[in-house]
């Protein structure tokens, strides 16, 4: 009788919600103190190894707490096993949820914290590069940082952002952290 109460048939594996939404909010916790710690430094996103540094770092929280899902994904709840697929999904999942939390700190300091910050921005974009530029690009991308502060622009920037670093840091996690059952 107690195999009929059983709602969830042995070959269907646990849900990874509950896993996804937890270290996602971590992860984006995590984005957000670090851009809190370079906003608060002052630490200028325009220059080119500012960009390479914020990479680096965004990639490696990202794939720790890829990482970190997975292995309590695979080790809690999937007993002791999980395949390079739902790793996967698993990791690029967790990141995505954590970047679309941090866009929408992005949201908050572009727009209520420090209105100002998008021409402070824009000032360092024209000193460091507005030589190197063609007018035309320049025009655009100065186009681009007015729209900055916008909710659709900050949406499809967090869920692009989340789609591409999430596969990365996924597959590269996925990679590490699967454990395929063994052949019987």
């Amino acid at each position: 009788m107690a195999v009929l109460d059983n709602t969830s048939s042995p070959n269907t594996p646990p849900p990874f919600w509950n896993t996804v939404l937890r270290y996602g909010g971590f992860c984006g916790l995590t984005l957000i103190v670090f851009s809190l710690i370079s906003y608060l430094l002052g630490i200028s996103p325009m220059s080119v190894s500012a960009m390479a540094i914020n990479f680096i770092i965004a990639l490696g929280v990202t794939i720790a707490f890829a990482a970190i899902a997975i292995k309590y994904q695979r080790d809690q709840l999937d007993g002791g096993f999980i395949g390079y697929g739902r790793a996967l999904l698993v990791g690029m999942i967790t990141v995505g949820i954590g970047v679309i939390i941090s866009s929408v700190w992005n949201y908050i300091l572009v727009n209520f914290i420090d209105p100002g910050y998008v021409d402070t921005l824009k000032e360092e974009f024209l000193e460091t590069w507005g030589e190197n530029m063609p007018a035309e690009a320049l025009e655009e991308t100065m186009a681009n940082f007015d729209k900055m502060g916008d909710v659709s622009t900050i949406a499809s920037n967090g869920i692009m952002g989340g789609l591409i670093l999430g596969l990365i840091a996924g597959l590269i996690a996925a990679a590490f952290m699967k454990r395929d059952r063994p052949l019987e």
